[in-house]
């Protein structure tokens, strides 16, 4: 695959398959871009993943960091895809490490159609969460050239606002033509605005962030920053889908039915995990910043290494609160 000065040191991805025989099974890596299948292709980095659904035209899934641009412009050229092609830019929930590929990708090519849950017109209209957005992806693509995982990345200058062309909510419908309909899903926990995307014809389901967090081989953490029951009752209603491919945000794709229904259930299992650590730990005593730190040392893996440490620290208390949270209301209610 050719590279030009901005482009990734790798560009390879974690795939999830029922056939490996490494880490819990299915672990396997895979060059990108990687046909998952007729009409998906996995696209991006290891770290950050984008999909290039096909249809009549063409959407592009999750929208990564800045720093994963050109190497996926570079991709989209390997496989003969004009920007001319792609109608829609789809974003999941609006973390900057799942958006910020499309400010560029906007901005060469103004027809393209952003869209995302309609909880983010409010936010995508703020300057002070728009100018946020932008320094979270300043920061991480600082790193990413530190280590050398990039060499160039686009100088992006923060919006007053950013662009919003089509909102979706529980059973919107984004049609590509030639058959290819994007049914779209409310998943709230990770994030309020988190929405999955299924294509029913394909048995894929993007779940972005959605499901837990995974770190090949073998490590799951639970990320729900916004409410812990909304969280398991997501993956429960992912679990309902029972989808033959699961397309995440970050480490790739878990390919193969058996496969995706352990993997949701280790993402709800490490919530009940969790819950059990954090609770064993109040009642010894422990602190919420004694807990921080602890879950910080343990939890700050793969490329949130790449983050900084503070930030981490603060991702891991909010955790923590989180989780007591969940519990005041259960005691409440009984």
């Amino acid at each position: 695959m050719g590279r030009n000065k901005g482009a990734m040191r790798y560009a390879r991805c974690v795939m999830l398959n029922i056939d490996s025989p490494l880490g819990m099974g299915y672990f396997e890596i895979v060059n990108l871009p990687f046909q998952v299948t007729k009409n998906i292709t996995l696209l991006g980095t290891e770290f950050f993943n984008l999909y290039l659904v096909k249809g009549e035209t063409y959407a592009i899934v999750e929208g990564a960091v800045s720093g994963v641009t050109f190497p996926f412009l570079e991709q989209l050229k390997e496989l003969n895809v004009p920007p001319e092609a792609i109608s829609h830019l789809v974003i999941l929930h609006s973390h900057f490490d799942h958006i910020m590929v499309f400010p560029t990708l906007k901005g060469r090519y103004p027809w393209m159609k952003i869209v995302t849950s309609d909880l983010n017109r409010a936010i995508f209209t703020s300057e002070r969460i728009v100018a946020k957005i932008f320094d979270s992806d300043r920061k991480i693509t600082l790193a990413l050239k530190e280590q050398g995982v990039i060499s160039e990345a686009p100088n992006l200058q923060p919006y007053a606002f950013f662009p919003l062309d089509i909102t979706v909510h529980e059973g919107s419908v984004l049609d590509l033509g030639k058959g290819m309909k994007i049914k779209f899903l409310e998943i709230p926990g990770h994030s309020p605005d988190c929405v999955g995307a299924f294509l029913e014809d394909e048995g894929a389901l993007f779940c972005s962030d959605g499901a837990g967090f995974y770190i090949p081989p073998n490590f799951f953490r639970p990320n729900y920053w916004y409410r812990l029951d909304e969280a398991e009752k997501s993956i429960d209603k992912m679990r309902a889908i029972d989808p033959e491919i699961l397309c995440r945000g970050h480490y790739g794709t878990a390919i193969g039915q058996e496969v995706v229904r352990k993997h949701l259930q280790m993402g709800r299992q490490c919530i009940e995990d969790f819950k059990a650590f954090t609770l064993e730990k109040i009642h010894s005593g422990c602190s919420v910043e004694e807990i921080a730190q602890d879950v910080n040392v343990r939890f700050s893996k793969g490329f949130l290494e790449l983050f900084p440490a503070e930030e981490n620290y603060r991702l891991w208390r909010l955790l923590v609160q989180r989780t007591l949270e969940h519990f005041d209301i259960e005691m409440e209610e009984r």
